[in-house]
């Protein structure tokens, strides 16, 4: 603390000398400098992060008994049972996402909608969700529907595309990245004899629309091969699928 008397010598004292004039810098210098990218707020990764941000302080429910929701936005899923394909990611509380997706209004991408309506759009993407675990899980009980949870945001939906490219670019879920189809919708009639079953529904068959009487044409790629697959992505190294495995 600065006494009265200190001011009072140093008043009284002689000024001192002027400190010696900085070393003028080398030619060189910019190229040691450091530099530092230039944060822009308005950067679409950085809204995106943004958006990833609030969702991941929302609470987790069970997917189980999601309340209805009014509104578009973007969710993240998580698992947490006993399955062995999924142990790495298998946390109570949400750590790793097994899925993440978007719910956008009915005609929001052509310019159709209107975009002051109500719309149930992200209750129902979940619901969908729900309902495809739930007929899985009749053959396989380690992906009984209690075992997922969710967190969900309702969010403006110039946004909502950008937040889940941004999160699964982040998390690399593993039904995004690697088993492609758990979030496909059904074909529709007059479709099944066309398309082959998704990955996803030979690995975890059960949903009523990809049975193998009504969709004909198995996945491209084996059940077998999306195992190893699944579990190469855990320990991050690249998959050696061999051509007995792309048997079905």
């Amino acid at each position: 603390m600065t006494t009265p008397s200190t001011l009072s010598s140093w008043a009284e004292s002689e000024p001192p000398p002027a400190p010696p004039r900085r070393k003028p810098k080398p030619a060189s210098w910019m190229d040691s400098a450091q530099r530092h990218e230039e944060y822009n707020p308005l950067d679409l990764e950085n809204l995106g992060r943004s958006v990833e941000a609030q969702l991941l302080r929302r609470p987790i429910e069970p997917l189980a008994s999601i309340a209805p929701t009014l509104g578009a936005g973007v969710y993240a899923i998580y698992y947490s049972g006993p399955h062995p394909l999924y142990t790495p990611i298998a946390e109570p509380f949400g750590g790793t996402p097994i899925y993440v997706g978007q719910a956008r209004r009915e005609g929001e991408r052509k310019g159709t909608t209107d975009l002051n309506a109500p719309t149930r759009a992200l209750f129902d993407r979940l619901e969908e969700h729900k309902d495809s675990i739930e007929q899985v899980a009749r053959l396989d009980s380690d992906l009984d529907i209690q075992f997922f949870h969710a967190r969900y945001l309702v969010a403006i939906e110039a946004f909502v595309s950008l937040a889940e490219r941004v999160m699964i670019r982040h998390y690399r879920p593993v039904w995004n990245t690697v088993v492609d189809g758990f979030g496909n919708h059904n074909p529709g009639a007059g479709r099944f004899d066309k398309q082959a079953r998704p990955a996803w529904d030979d690995l975890h068959p059960g949903r009523w629309w990809s049975h193998p009487k009504r969709m004909k044409k198995p996945s491209a790629r084996s059940p077998e091969q999306s195992r190893q697959l699944i579990k190469a992505h855990f320990v991050g190294v690249p998959a050696q699928v061999t051509s007995e495995d792309a048997t079905l």
